[in-house]
């Protein structure tokens, strides 16, 4: 019975449709490869990029005591994964300005008289600074440096012999919150989901636009026209940059009533780096528009291209605490400059002195990107 049914499924008009329609599909590769491709690639991003582990947290150390007991306290930020030394300091000015443009997660400051109160048993302070745009992250690395402390303090006591007589903790850490000192968790992921809505909006509508374009077949009418192939793709590209701005200025309010999230930072600073930021997203969606022939086209194009950009960039997840390998493939997407500079003006306050290379880096996306774009659109209407 159950042969009859497959030789009658085999002999019907459905299995010559469905046979002619999946041969039709395989011999459209770039369908089969975003079919195919996005579920796998999308599933180790996932799980690397949003890992819950905390690793490698970049600490400052500024060492006024410069001696072995302090080098001995020290030692503590390498018994574990979380954290890594990324640099000694000679004043606790140079490690503030590196906590400010994201370079360090945590800042430890040792004062001058460390060695001399370990020595003589009485309890020195040691400062801890910290950069909690990200409020969880900070929590953590709090929390983690203060049990390092405790097993310092402890091993000391054991050390010494002195277990009972002597129970007071020798190293205390006095704790400073920069940047968000309520350590409002929603500041961190609004500001980083800011920018992913506007790379979605700015990507996908200008895809969409020039794709309908081409199936009305009124961009051929447009070349008709006086105009260049360039002047053609600016005007379509200048509204979008107007409704983008506004979009902005939107965004900027809701999360400013809604959230109370701060603009410590210039706004006109702020709008100009967006509208940069803005050519970038644009040109991906031309880019994407220039090789798609249909709108779902478009679409499937841009589902394969938007979620690692949106995961790479460190909007909800600190980069700090993904793989080395997953690290260095962020320096690849532009949407993780984007954020570094609305966190640094939005709150920090910091200004294009501290910012200037996340601009340079978005200029060349933008003029690659762009550059690209044109020279494609022209391949295609040629």
């Amino acid at each position: 019975m159950f042969s009859n049914l497959i030789d009658t499924l085999l002999g019907s008009r459905f299995w010559a449709l469905f046979q002619k329609e999946f041969a039709q599909i395989l011999r459209n590769r770039q369908l089969v490869i975003q079919l195919l491709v996005p579920p796998t690639v999308f599933l180790m991003l996932f799980g690397f990029a949003l890992s819950p582990d905390f690793q490698n947290l970049k600490v400052g150390i500024t060492d006024y005591s410069k001696s072995s007991a302090s080098r001995e306290f020290v030692e503590i930020f390498n018994q574990t994964d979380a954290f890594v030394i990324s640099r000694y300091y000679a004043n606790e000015e140079d490690m503030v300005a590196d906590l400010a443009k994201g370079s360090l997660t945590v800042g430890i400051s040792i004062p001058p008289e460390f060695a001399d109160d370990i020595a003589k048993r009485r309890t020195v302070e040691v400062q801890a600074l910290y950069d909690a745009v990200d409020a969880n992250t900070a929590s953590i690395a709090s929390s983690y440096i203060s049990q390092l402390v405790s097993d310092y303090n402890l091993r000391h006591r054991n050390k010494r012999g002195d277990a009972v007589a002597f129970q007071r903790n020798q190293v205390q850490v006095q704790t400073s919150v920069f940047y968000n000192p309520g350590l409002e968790t929603s500041w961190f992921i609004v500001s980083g989901v800011f920018g992913i809505l506007l790379t979605v909006i700015g990507s996908q509508a200008a895809a969409s636009l020039v794709v309908r374009e081409k199936e009305a077949g009124t961009i051929e009418q447009l070349i008709m026209t006086p105009a260049s192939n360039t002047e053609v793709i600016l005007a379509k590209v200048c509204p979008l940059l107007v409704l983008l701005t506004v979009d902005v200025l939107i965004a900027l309010s809701v999360a400013k009533l809604a959230f109370g999230v701060p603009l410590r930072g210039n706004l006109l600073v702020f709008l100009m780096i967006a509208v940069l930021y803005f050519w970038v997203g644009i040109s991906i969606g031309i880019l994407i528009a220039s090789y798609s022939k249909s709108e779902q086209q478009t679409q499937l194009t841009a589902f394969f291209v938007n979620p690692p950009l949106t995961l790479l960039c460190g909007a909800t997840t600190p980069i700090s605490s993904m793989p080395t390998f997953v690290q260095w493939l962020t320096y690849l997407d532009p949407l993780r400059y984007f954020i570094e500079v609305c966190r640094g003006i939005l709150l920090k306050g910091v200004g294009i002195e501290t910012l200037w290379h996340q601009v340079l880096i978005l200029l060349m996306f933008a003029t690659v990107l762009m550059t690209l774009s044109i020279r494609q659109f022209r391949r295609q209407l040629g």
